[in-house]
Order: C-alpha cells, then structure tokens, then sequence
C-alpha cells in the first residue's frame, strides 16, 4: 500500500473492512473513473478457505449482468495479495438510511421491487446470495439500489462446502434452515429479503439476540412479530405478508422475490389518494453505466438539453450563422481533439461538434510527414468493393473506396454498433442506443427507419445473416438466434418477449455473449463473451457450428475458442481484451489487442485450420489498429491505423491493402481523407464494405 497505489489503483480513502478483506474508494487512471477496489487481508491469503471464497466471490459476480447488481470491472492479482474492483457506489448503503430512519413507503417498494429482481436473476442463474443484509445494498448516485458481496454465494449446482459447518452469514437476517447448515435455494434469499423489508418498516430487525446462537434459535423457533404493533401507521395487509415471506417452512414461503415484492405492493393504499407516504409510480433513473474496458460498443447516454433563455437562443443563432460562413470557407472537421500519448493509458480528449454539412472530398490543412508515401487512388471493385461505409464522429458515412465523394448519411451524433449492409448492398443496418436501424445509402436524403428497440441494460448486438433470413441478437449477454421478420421483432421489447417469439432457433446463454458474427454460408457464428481470463475479467472469442435446420434440438457444436488456450497475444494478460474483431467467414479472424486510446492495440490474424495466430502489424510493424476487418472477397483488408511512434501528433489514419504483401514488408500508404475527419482518437471506428450491385 505504499504511496496510497495498490497494482494500477490509487487509494483514496478506506470505504470498509470485513473479516476477509478491505474496501477502498480508489481512481483508476487507466479509464479515469472512480472504482470500489476490495482488497483479501494478507494474513490471509496462505489460508486455502479464504482464498477459495475470494475467488468464488469474483467468478460469480463476473457471471450476473443485471441492472441491479454491482458491476465488477476487474480481478487481479498483486505483491500476493488479491483483489477485485467494482462500480463504486456513490449513494451509501441500505443500512445508513434505515439507521437515519428515512424511507418513505414509495421509497421502500422501489428498492423492494427492484433488489427482488435481482435476486430472482440471480436465482436463475444458479446463484444464492447467502448474506443478504442492509449493509450490502448500495445506491448509486440516482439513488438506485444495488446488490454487492456475492463473496459467500453458492453455486446449487456445486455441493462441496467452504468450512467444516457450511453456514456462512450474518445471523439477524439467516433463514431458519441456512442456520440449521441444511441445503438451501433461493427462498432462503427472499426470507433474508423479509427481514430486511421488517427493519425498513419498523426501524428494528424483528429479533434480537447476544449471540449468534440465540439468533439463529430465534429464527428457527420464535414466531414472526406483528409489526402493526411496532409501526400502527402501516397498512394492515403488511403483517400477513411479512409472516408468510418469514415462515419457517420455505416451502411455506413466496416462491419468488417478485412474488413478494408484488405481495407487499398490493397491501399498499391506492396510488391516487394525496396521503404523504403513498406509493406512486416512479420515474424510471437512467440505468445504463458503461464500462469503457468492457465494452463492445460505446455508452449513447446523451446529455439532456437545457432550455435556455430566448435571448441566448438568437444570440447563439447568429453565432451558428458566423461559423458556418467560416467553414464553408474551409474544407474539412474543424476540430479542438488532441493526439494520445504512447501510454497504454488513454488520454482526455475534447470531441468536435457533429456537422450535418456533407463533407468535401478533399481538404487542406497540415500536411503529412514528408517520408510517408503519398495516397495512391483505390480503384473500385478491387478486393470485391465498392465504396465504404464508416462511422466517424458518431455517425455513418458513405465514401469512395480512395476517401473521395463523402456523403453522411445520419446526423445524431450517438454512437452506433454493428454496421452492416444488408443483402442486396443498397441499405445499411446498424445499432443506435437501444434500437436496431436501416437506412437507405442510395437516396439523395437518406432517413433512417426503426426497425426495433429492446428494454434492458444490455443489448450489444443485432447480425443478420447472409441470406437475410436469420438474425442473431445479443443481448442481456445471451444469444437469440431467430428469423429475421421485422414485423414480429418491432413486438418485441426485451429477451424475454424474443425468446417466447414463433421459431426462436437459439437461447444460448452458456457464457456472457456480447457479440457475434455470421460465416459466409450462415451455419456458424463467431460470439465475443466475457469470462475470466486468469485473474481478470477479459474476452474470448468462440466459434460455433448453428444448426438452422433442426435448431433448439441440437446444441450448438463449439468449433474453436481464442486465444488464451490457443496463444496469448501480446499484452493479453495484463488486458484480456477484444476492442474490435473481424471474421472473414470461412477461417481467419482479425482482432486487435488493447493497447492506449480505448481500444487501439497491436494486429493479429488468427487462422482456424492450423489453430495458429500472429501479430501482423502492416504498417512497418509499428501499433496501434482497431476495426481491422476483410474485403468481400478476402483479399484485402481495411484497419484505422495510430502510430504510436508519433505520440501527441498522432491521427487516425485509413489503410486498405492487400493481404497477401503484409510479410513482403511492403509500403502502404493511407486513404486520403479530409483533416481531422476522426476528431475523437478514442472512437471505434465502425467499417462496412459495400460489394458492386448484381
């Protein structure tokens, strides 16, 4: 702990210390956010128990998604100690305001509601919490709640025990049978989840006790109190509900926390009458926090606007009138974005404002180095492509295969994901925020149209197939595969509404899936999933024989995974990471490591028949690339290309070359395109090759 620095983290204060490890409140420089770093004791770690549970604790929390569960960022090992980070949250925890005795009964049901889901999630992943209490309940800064400390959570699947007795938690809120050490499954969780919603009522867990044996003698024996004596105010349904949710019988118990949550909300007055502590419906807080190293797809949380004075209004008016005349003027982005350092870290940069002007084919500015070799003309057709469709600025472009003839085609300024076009090569798709689109790139005024939006707080991934018969969502990290019938999937507004949707082919949630991508005869898909990789949370990529024909009868086959079992690019251990990935639909992949700027890293092509991959580098051998990705026909490929080498005066550049001269040690020279057409030196450029009409 020297220098207040643990491993990357910088300590800023303790937050909590526990039997088996110490909280801190610590920033990450890396992506500059504050984090919860949890950090296993040092006496104990020769300990085998408490080094098992520590790394229970981190697997399974890297496995549950959910949008009220604390995200786990990272997992680590450091100078032999280990330790994981988490979101930190902001807003305290569940105990401190039942403590300052502050909780409305509006208050109440949302936090009862919402950790019930989680809980119920949890549950159907086969995860029992086993100490849930107050104290690991946690808000955030919108004052949602949040399960943490899944540290003695059990596997129902695993019957081996951590200790010689197997009863672990915290007595005041211990189901009778987890005290008894008998088995337990999920309503032992909603029993807990009955004493807490006790102590938020009353003020008072409803027994107490000198020891932990006396506790768990109460919970086995004593009969439930009747809180209308403790609280009168509440409402009388209250106390039915509070006895059978703290029954001693599970089986006596409500099945679900859903079950009970909806139980106590029923008790509840109406909505509408104008009493101080009624439920009413709450305005749903912004749930969506992205983490950057994680991600396969930019946050699209976009600032609210503000409503301004009129005076401002024109003033800023005339202010848009005065630089529109300046940039017509000149010809490329008008842009304030700094170049990154060679640091694997990523540095700060200041975005230029989207333009909604179509830009011009060429621009002047800063010329290039004069020992770079100068742009040569990209004919059309050659790799089986035509023109290019790209993201830059957080919105889609269409240009030329040598840069010229730009037009953009959305003006949103919100990042995108998954652009492709679709069969016939006259209309693209992409991702947007939480809906699927497609525009048509052949209209002069080309106007997207909504194809679908999907609830939830994952949704990464929208592929259609080759034949435009099949599309292959990811989201909430599972994988639905179902036939692609716009009509039925603008239904449907979640997983569980696609999965119960006429001829779902594929559920596949054996791994956390965020992404994937069709072979050229659409009878596989190569999905990028998170799992541990080591000690951290990182990605791997997993290819998959998909039987379209005979579909949820049959599992799918995995026909590879990499790397990790296959080689270890370099830099993957310390950053198991996949920013960006291409499949040229038969064999070889394309994929970068994570290097500096969010997702720049060195690039390796991987070969599936003799399970070999290489760092490839094509520009003389010097990083970083990101969405690397083949021409139609294979013989090409088109990467955004920093070179480190030049630090803070690096751009992003465009290269489109043939694969065949990266080991003839060729020199290639970038596609020309206006001066700062990529402001942002942090953005995932987004690729799509158009192949010539039939």
């Amino acid at each position: 702990m020297l220098a207040q620095k643990f491993s990357r983290y910088e300590i800023q204060e303790e937050l909590g210390k526990g039997g088996m490890a110490t909280v801190y409140r610590a920033h990450d420089p890396l992506f500059e956010r504050e984090v919860a770093l949890k950090i296993l004791k040092r006496d104990l770690i020769d300990d085998p128990h408490f080094r098992e549970r520590f790394e229970r604790e981190t697997k399974i929390i890297a496995k549950l998604e959910h949008a009220a569960i604390v995200p786990v960022y990272d997992i680590g090992r450091d100078n032999d100690q280990m330790f994981f980070v988490m979101r930190y949250m902001a807003g305290g925890s569940l105990a401190e305001r039942i403590q300052k005795r502050s909780l409305s009964l509006n208050e109440i049901a949302h936090i009862l509601r919402r950790i019930a889901a989680a809980l119920d999630y949890a549950h159907a992943k086969g995860v029992i919490h086993r100490d849930l209490k107050p104290g690991n309940i946690l808000f955030d800064e919108d004052n949602n709640a949040y399960i943490s400390d899944f540290g003695i959570a059990k596997i129902t699947q695993t019957p081996s025990k951590l200790t010689s007795s197997g009863i672990i938690g915290t007595p005041t809120y211990m189901s009778p049978e987890q005290a008894q050490g008998e088995t337990v499954d999920g309503r032992s969780d909603v029993y807990s989840l009955g004493v807490i919603l006790f102590e938020m009522l009353s003020g008072r867990a409803p027994y107490e006790a000198t020891t932990p044996l006396g506790m768990a003698f109460k919970h086995a024996v004593d009969p439930v109190p009747n809180i209308l004596k403790i609280n009168p105010n509440l409402p009388a349904g209250v106390d039915a509900v509070l006895k059978k949710v703290l029954a001693k019988n599970p089986d006596q118990r409500y099945e679900s926390g859903t079950e009970f949550a909806e139980a106590f909300i029923m008790t509840l007055p109406d909505p509408l009458t104008p009493a101080p502590n009624l439920l009413v419906p709450l305005t749903p807080a912004r749930l969506q926090r992205r983490a950057e190293a994680l991600t396969m797809h930019p946050s699209t949380d976009v600032p609210k606007p503000q409503t301004l004075p009129r005076f401002w209004i024109l003033a800023g008016l005339v202010v848009i009138v005065i630089l529109a005349a300046v940039f017509w003027g000149q010809s490329g982005f008008a842009s304030t974005g700094t170049a990154s350092t060679p640091s694997p870290e990523p540095v700060t940069v200041t975005v230029a404002p989207a333009t909604s002007t179509p830009l011009p084919p060429t621009a002047t500015g800063t010329s290039t180095a004069t020992s770079e070799p100068s742009p040569v003309p990209v004919a059309p057709g050659i790799g089986g492509a035509v023109r290019i469709a790209l993201t830059a600025n957080r919105d889609i472009y269409l240009m030329d295969m040598d840069g010229r003839n730009i037009r953009q085609l959305t003006n949103t300024n919100i990042p995108k994901f998954d652009l492709q076009w679709l069969p016939g090569d006259r209309e693209l798709l992409y991702g947007e925020g939480k809906c699927v689109y497609r525009v048509d790139a052949e209209t002069t005024n080309p106007t997207p149209e909504k194809i679908a939006c999907f609830n939830g707080e994952f949704f990464e991934g929208f592929r259609i197939s080759p034949d435009g018969k099949w599309v292959a969502i990811s989201i909430e990290r599972r994988l639905i595969v179902l036939p692609y019938d716009t009509q039925a999937l603008a239904k449907a507004s979640s997983a569980f509404e696609l999965q119960n949707l006429e001829n779902v082919c594929l559920d596949y949630t054996d791994v956390a899936v965020r992404g994937a991508q069709w072979s050229a005869d659409g009878q596989k898909l190569a999905i990028v999933y998170q799992t541990i990789v080591g000690q951290r949370l990182g990605q791997v990529i997993r290819v998959l024989d998909v039987d379209l024909v005979r579909c949820s009868k049959f599992d799918p086959l995995i026909l590879d995974e990499f790397p990790g079992k296959r080689f270890v690019p370099e830099g993957y251990e310390t950053y198991p990471l996949i920013p960006s990935y291409a499949w040229d639909g038969d064999g070889r992949f394309l994929f970068n490591s994570f290097k500096r700027n969010g997702g720049y890293g060195e690039l390796y092509l991987y070969d599936m028949p003799t399970a070999s991959g290489r760092k490839i580098n094509p520009v003389e051998g010097a990083c970083c690339y990101r969405g690397a990705t083949f021409s139609p026909d294979g013989t090409y490929i088109l990467f955004a290309f920093q070179d480190i080498r030049k630090g803070a005066d690096s751009e992003t550049q465009l290269y489109y070359i043939p694969i065949d001269q990266i080991d003839a040690q060729a020199v290639f020279a970038p596609i020309r395109v206006p001066v700062r057409f990529f402001p942002d030196v942090r953005e995932n450029i987004l690729f799509a090759l158009q192949m010539p009409a039939q």
